[in-house]
């Protein structure tokens, strides 16, 4: 009768392990570089938020005596940095920046009709007169930070909305990274990704990220961009700060570390027949931030003979869109597709 069961036993410990394909380590060396970068950019941003957050309420505590713009330079430091570490997780789709509900929880944009303002200037005449406030939406982002810091505003004034909103841009940082590090959640999908669709569903998964936040970085440039005869400053990211185009670059730097150290590119490494698309792309990466024009506000290169330096610009990043989006993946023996980029 024990052996029988030892029979057993092992019947069903074979089974078990027959039922799941042997892990290829190429595509799992894959899966751990890829949730290993991102867990470190969600940790990267809850930090920064919290300093922000830290930062605010220390601006708002801070004794009569205190030099206010120092402070406040102070203040938009951090806020810089942390919409910095933002920049680096627009675009994301299909992970927990969407299954958590957060996707416009640090960025409320295109602000095409200015929101963020309208709302914050009905927030601030209600506190004003001792109303109750209702944060949600555009009043609780890096964009309603940002207004608060750049408009010309009494520090009694800003107070009485930067410490709670530092507060829930903080928590909502905390929110993002915890997703990231459960076990239960995006990582689970990557498991089950390799197992029921191998190759082709990871780096679908994958590639299909790059190339929407790819997407949304272009963004940044064609709606302010527009015509040469109708360009549209406002339209752009942080236009408030003249941080345009320095968030621009921080986003560009972002996408190409994410696929270095992301796990892509060592993926391409392990087959030499990659090496003409490594070289491509390393090269239009390159070129991209070459010729992303100096300094950080980008109204300022939308004026006059300065345009042509944006559209000189654009050819390099159009160029590097097609290395990304469609070289790539080809290369690959894959078709993103249509819904694999779409949205914002």
């Amino acid at each position: 009768m024990k052996q029988s069961l030892l029979v057993l036993a092992t019947l069903g410990t074979l089974t078990a392990c027959q039922s799941q394909p042997p892990a290829d380590p190429a595509l799992q060396a894959l899966s751990d570089h890829h949730l290993s970068f991102m867990r470190q950019q969600a940790d990267e941003l809850a930090t920064e938020l919290q300093q922000l957050q830290q930062a605010g309420t220390g601006y708002c505590q801070q004794p009569p005596s205190a030099t206010e713009q120092d402070s406040l330079a102070e203040l938009k430091q951090h806020w810089r940095s942390s919409f910095a570490a933002w920049s680096a997780h627009q675009g994301q789709s299909g992970g927990p920046l969407d299954a958590e509900g957060l996707s416009f929880a640090f960025q409320f944009w295109p602000d095409k009709k200015d929101t963020t303002g309208k709302q914050l200037q009905r927030q601030l005449t209600a506190a004003e007169q001792g109303q109750p406030i209702q944060y949600q939406g555009a009043t609780t982002t890096l964009g309603a930070m940002e207004y608060l810091l750049e408009s010309d505003l009494a520090p009694s004034q800003r107070c009485l909305l930067v410490p709670e909103i530092g507060i829930r841009l903080a928590a909502n940082g905390q929110q993002l990274s915890a997703a990231w590090h459960d076990a239960n959640g995006y990582q689970q999908q990557l498991i089950q990704m390799q197992q029921q669709g191998g190759a082709t569903a990871l780096l679908t998964q994958i590639l299909g990220q790059l190339a929407h936040r790819y997407d949304r970085i272009k963004k940044k440039l064609v709606l302010p961009l527009n015509t040469v005869a109708h360009p549209r400053p406002l339209f752009a990211e942080a236009w408030r700060s003249g941080q345009s185009l320095h968030f621009m670059r921080t986003s560009l730097v972002s996408l190409e570390q994410e696929y270095r150290n992301g796990g892509i590119r060592a993926y391409l490494q392990q087959d030499p027949n990659h090496a003409p698309v490594i070289k491509a792309l390393d090269k239009a990466f390159a070129d991209t931030l070459k010729h992303l024009p100096e300094g950080n506000n980008l109204g300022y290169w939308l004026e006059g003979d300065r345009y042509a330096a944006l559209l000189r610009f654009k050819l390099s990043f159009d160029q590097l869109g097609y290395q990304l989006k469609q070289r790539l993946p080809a290369d690959l023996g894959l078709n993103l597709g249509f819904n694999s980029t779409d949205g914002d």
